[in-house]
């Protein structure tokens, strides 16, 4: 589906006919947003006959799953921006990271194209419709608006992965608990899946700040230099996570380590505990004919009673050792 917006005096006009993109954009100086979600190849074909569009360029919008990542054409750029999915907050599920969004940018147009509800073209969209005014015509500040719109959206899952990393923390320093390694497994996975996602946002921003982009004005530039930043701050906070979460596994497995040696040492002072009982038994219980104990009256009672003292001391030493 084709949405397209235009820029006029100040307002905004919504749902111009898509087959009457190049009559607009050749007719004057008005900022146009097209917009294309779910696009179909009927789509696709509409958008590289109204704009003329790189082979390649679109090829990139088709297949998706791209990195972040900026390429020059000749009159204009086609960028891939790649923002956090819908409730990828949620930290137990193992659903897909992030959603990509691909945009050409021109002199006087901005497309984008994605798949799916996008949560940062909303808001971008509604802060353009109901305030035009505020956002200069130039789509270079509209891609501005945009890219932060979805920079800032990882924020959320960093306050997110915040909350899980001080929950698994707190499980792994409690005394007794039984530590389960799974859940930080799970965050240590996302925390890479998140850094391989911003690392090229970050050089995305670097890539927009370039002097050379004649369709990124000084006036502009600027701007990418805070989301530039913004990235900057996310990385760092990915690689703090990944240290106190590295920190928290550590203590995780140092902890199932301590208890198997407790289970050990426990289990080793009953075998021998019984091991001992069994060597007294095994004495008596051999069959010679001369032994001296045999022929005593006491001599049962007396064997049960070294068992029992025999049993007592090396519980007691055991117990003081704290292997029991």
């Amino acid at each position: 589906m084709i949405h397209v917006d235009i820029c006029r005096a100040g307002s905004v006009v919504r749902e111009v006919d898509p087959a009457t993109i190049k009559d607009h954009l050749n007719n004057g100086p008005d900022l146009m947003w097209v917009d294309v979600t779910d696009p179909t190849e009927d789509d696709f074909r509409l958008i590289e006959e109204q704009f003329g569009f790189h082979p390649l360029a679109m090829e990139d919008a088709r297949k998706q799953n791209q990195r972040a990542k900026m390429d020059e054409y000749d009159g204009y750029l086609f960028i891939t921006m790649r923002g956090a999915a819908p409730g990828v907050e949620d930290m137990a599920s193992d659903e897909g990271f992030a959603q990509e969004i691909d945009a050409f940018l021109g002199p006087r147009y901005l497309v984008t194209v994605h798949r799916g509800e996008c949560s940062a073209l909303s808001e971008t969209r509604r802060r353009w419709q109901q305030r035009p005014g505020r956002i200069p015509d130039e789509p270079a500040f509209l891609l501005y608006v945009l890219f932060d719109t979805v920079v800032d959206g990882y924020f959320p899952v960093m306050d997110a992965l915040d909350d899980a990393i001080d929950a698994i923390e707190d499980e792994a320093f409690s005394p007794g608990s039984m530590a389960d390694i799974g859940p930080a497994l799970v965050l240590k996975r996302r925390l890479l899946l998140l850094r391989q996602t911003l690392a090229p946002m970050r050089d995305l921003a670097n890539s927009l700040l370039r002097a050379d982009l004649d369709l990124v004005p000084n006036a502009t530039r600027v701007y990418y230099q805070d989301v530039y930043d913004h990235t900057l701050r996310l990385l760092e906070q990915v690689d703090l996570h990944r240290d106190i979460l590295t920190s928290a596994l550590e203590a995780q497995l140092a902890q199932i380590s301590n208890r198997l040696n407790q289970v050990m040492k426990t289990l080793t002072s009953i075998s021998a505990i019984l091991m001992t009982l069994a060597l007294v038994a095994g004495i008596y219980g051999m069959n010679f004919r001369h032994m001296p104990e045999l022929e005593w009256r006491y001599g049962y009672f007396a064997a049960l009673g070294a068992m029992g003292v025999i049993a007592v001391g090396l519980a007691a030493f055991f117990r003081k050792i704290r292997w029991l």
